[in-house]
């Protein structure tokens, strides 16, 4: 795994100065093979390389060497190469993702990461796993079928190419849409997202913080290029109503995994209000950065974990003395997830809440996304505090120590943390740096603040906020919305069958037994009928003369 490690850490490079050189000279390489042409029907293999995929792959590549490299000490020894394998290939099926330019070619790689996530989800294999990876793949199921639709109704305008979404109608466009939010783990289908922390740590390091679950903002920023006013106002309502409450769940939730898994959930949220709103490039510029400190944070969340054996934030014990290195680095990446001035979150989120300020659609929607947003500094202080403060808790079975294979990957990825949002910005859009007043400026902070010290101040367990944690901690009753259907149409299929493996006997062994049976019975059958017409045919004649 460290072969494999390095090899993709070099690897990764490549794309980055492609990316450099694209923004530089304003180029892209677009690659166009015909793959199938029936009569009129032309399905091309389209390819794009622009700045964007180039950035996005780059991205990719690099986080994933650093889990590889993480993983040889998380994961045991004698599973390295089918971990590997299973990683590798769900790196190969984003990449089909990042450099499709038609919706036909992007459905090889999203069915692909839908099938390696389910895998990679029940990994440990038992009941908790498989309930996860069975909502995670029916969730992203419903997305494989939103663009199969799509495809079907494009196929009057004989073109599905990204570029040409300005001919697309508004029920592709709000199939599509539809898509990215099963993907992305918006409402109503943000249930799948912290039930899937059921996987491995490193597993939800790289699927369900940097990759996975930004597919679906990739897909809308390459449909969304064009104005479309009435999907925009729909992605506006739907991330905000996202944001709220996965903001107000991770105050209240205790499993350490959860909290990150809902707090990237806000993020996506954040995202695509950007988009919403017309900034394409800062919700790009955000997806980057917020895959970079995000997964750093569940490496950070998995080496603790690993070493207290407990995602219960209340057993866990003290590592601020044990591993000040892991301490650091949760700090550092919660800090740059707050916004805090001068980190790489800072560059990436306060011109998106400028942008919202500067915009003329303030209303209670922009409150809530604002709202959210100090949320953010709530969370993150009560996770931290929860999780490294200095009580000794009554566990035996804690055993810290450092880890080489998992503390370089941290060091590596924290620089990101902090130098990758300014770098980024002078580099890519140094246009947003200052759009509004001062003043304004302030407030943004100010709202940083008051979020930190209403979460100090707030106890998320007395008996006053009880009633709300309820309500939050199943993402506004998402949770039942998700089960309770498919409960009722499981009623409804037993009545088609005695139990659930009757119709595997009945159209598998059975049916095949019975079919070959009937089939290899022809021949004697019509054996002995040829048989039987030759005796009459013989028998006859010797009747009639003796007759």
């Amino acid at each position: 795994m460290a072969f494999q490690s390095m090899l993709m850490l070099m690897f990764s490079f490549a794309p980055l100065f492609m990316s450099f050189y694209m923004i530089l000279f304003s180029t892209f390489i677009s690659i166009e093979l015909p793959l199938i042409s029936i009569y009129s029907i032309n399905i091309p293999l389209s390819i794009l390389t622009d700045w964007t995929s180039m950035m996005f792959m780059f991205t990719v590549m690099f986080i994933s060497s650093m889990i590889l490299l993480f993983s040889m000490e998380y994961i045991p020894t004698l599973e390295h190469k089918k971990f590997s394998f299973m990683l590798l290939s769900f790196v190969m099926s984003m990449s089909f993702l990042i450099l499709s330019d038609n919706i036909i070619f992007i459905l090889l790689g999203w069915d692909g990461l839908g099938i390696t996530s389910f895998i990679l989800v029940v990994y440990y294999q038992n009941a908790s796993s498989s309930a996860s990876g069975k909502i995670t793949i029916f969730s992203n199921r419903m997305g494989d079928i939103l663009i199969l639709l799509s495809i079907a109704m494009l196929m009057s305008l004989n073109n599905w190419n990204f570029s040409m979404n300005e001919n697309y109608n508004k029920i592709v466009l709000l199939l599509l849409l539809l898509a990215a939010c099963s993907k992305s783990a918006q409402f109503p289908f943000s249930a799948w997202l912290p039930a899937a922390m059921a996987a491995p740590t490193p597993i939800s390091a790289l699927v369900h913080s940097s990759t996975l679950v930004t597919a679906g903002v990739f897909l809308l920023i390459r449909i969304l290029n064009n104005p479309h006013p009435q999907s925009m106002l729909i992605i506006l309502i739907i991330s905000s109503m996202t944001a709220i409450y996965a903001s107000m769940s991770a105050n209240w939730e205790m499993d350490l995994k959860k909290i990150i898994a809902l707090s990237t959930l806000s993020q996506i949220a954040m995202m695509m209000f950007a988009i919403s709103i017309g900034s394409i490039n800062l919700a790009f510029f955000h997806l980057i950065i917020h895959a970079m400190f995000k997964s750093m944070m569940f490496l950070c969340a998995g080496n603790i974990i690993h070493s207290s054996s407990y995602q219960d934030m209340r057993n866990m014990g003290t590592i601020i003395d044990k591993s000040p290195i892991i301490f650091s680095s949760l700090a550092l990446s919660s800090m740059s997830l707050m916004g805090i001035p001068f980190m790489s979150g800072f560059f990436s989120k306060d011109p998106i809440v400028e942008t919202i300020l500067h915009s003329k659609t303030f209303s209670m929607i922009t409150f809530l996304m604002i709202l959210s947003v100090g949320m953010t500094s709530t969370y993150s202080i009560r996770m931290i505090m929860m999780s490294l403060k200095f009580l000794l808790k009554s566990k035996p079975d804690i055993n810290i120590y450092p880890s080489n294979f998992m503390e370089f990957p941290i060091i590596t990825m924290s620089m990101f943390s902090i130098f990758g949002g300014s770098i980024m910005m002078w580099t890519f859009i140094p246009e947003q740096l200052l759009i509004i007043p001062p003043k304004f400026k302030l407030s943004i902070i100010l709202t940083l603040l008051t979020g930190m010290f209403l979460g100090k101040m707030l106890s998320f367990s007395s008996k006053n906020f009880i009633m709300m944690g309820q309500t939050s901690i199943s993402l506004w009753f998402n949770h039942f919305i998700t089960v309770i259907p498919f409960i009722k149409l499981s009623k409804i299929m037993n009545m088609f069958s005695i139990n659930d493996k009757n119709w595997q006997e009945m159209y598998g062994p059975n049916y095949c037994y019975y079919y070959s049976s009937k089939i290899s019975s022809i021949p004697d059958k019509i054996l002995s009928q040829f048989l039987f017409i030759i005796i009459i045919m013989t028998i006859y004649p010797i009747l009639f003369i003796l007759s």
